[in-house]
């Protein structure tokens, strides 16, 4: 991504960016800390803009925001602060194959964060406790994930069974990372 991960690492709160202007609209804005069952519970960052778009991208089923910041370097601090609570990635082929857990946990797991963080950092937790429930259009998971990739096999055609995140599911349990391609020439035959 144009980030490249690792929000605890961004400066442009300090007036160093490599593109100052791209800096005040991305870095320089309200980020929220979220925690996301996806399927097991993860921390991650995104910018106010991007919720609840982010957690549909990633497959969540539930998300819940934890803490609102005003620039992206507050909210990676956040984040690091969690790691040993929390993975930051997503178990892409659990998601995939219908693994999924109830929001239960999540409300629970939000206050256990909140007393993990140094007393500084705590007057950035949100009191909105909200959980928020996302469905995705998805027949049958498939029981074994099989990626595609367009530079070992130039054509892939299936029936579709789902799309979950940016993954397109098909019945033979092939999947395909949509975002992976992002710039490639794409022709789609339907049938």
């Amino acid at each position: 991504g144009k980030f490249g991960g690792k929000a605890e690492r961004c400066r442009a709160h300090e007036g160093i960016a490599r593109d100052i202007e791209f800096a005040k609209n991305h870095c320089l804005t309200d980020h929220f800390v979220y925690l996301a069952m996806s399927p097991g519970i993860k921390v991650g960052v995104t910018r106010h803009t991007q919720i609840p778009v982010r957690w549909i991208d990633q497959g969540a089923d539930y998300a819940i925001k934890l803490a609102r910041t005003p620039n992206r370097y507050k909210a990676g601090v956040i984040e690091v602060a969690l790691k040993d609570l929390f993975s930051d990635k997503t178990n892409w082929r659990h998601m995939l194959t219908g693994k999924t857990n109830n929001a239960a946990g999540l409300e629970e797991a939000k206050g256990m964060a909140e007393e993990a963080l140094p007393f500084d950092l705590r007057d950035f937790v949100c009191d909105d406790n909200k959980i928020t429930t996302i469905r995705y259009p998805v027949n049958k998971y498939p029981a074994k994930v099989r990626t595609v990739d367009f530079g070992k096999q130039p054509s892939v055609s299936g029936i579709l069974s789902g799309i979950k995140g940016q993954y397109l599911i098909f019945e033979d349990g092939n999947v395909l990372n949509v975002r992976k391609y992002s710039g490639y020439h794409i022709i789609l035959d339907f049938l």
